[in-house]
């Protein structure tokens, strides 16, 4: 019986409205940086968790959508 994995903490990236949650087709979640989108300096997928980040931004209620 496989048992699931515990998600890693994503630090900062969990409350920025700058970051997306992405679930892959086998289960995998990932965190998407839309900085590195304007700004090749951010890395699209950070490594996790992120403690400290120049392009942090809290957002009021992150709502993260998976896709």
């Amino acid at each position: 019986m496989s048992q699931a994995l515990p998600e890693p903490d994503p630090g900062l990236c969990a409350s920025c409205v700058e970051s997306r949650r992405i679930t892959s087709g086998r289960g995998s979640t990932f965190w998407y940086c839309r900085l590195a989108e304007r700004d090749p300096s951010f890395p699209k997928y950070p490594a996790l968790p992120v403690l400290s980040c120049r392009g942090y931004s809290a957002s009021a209620t992150k709502i993260s959508s998976p896709g």
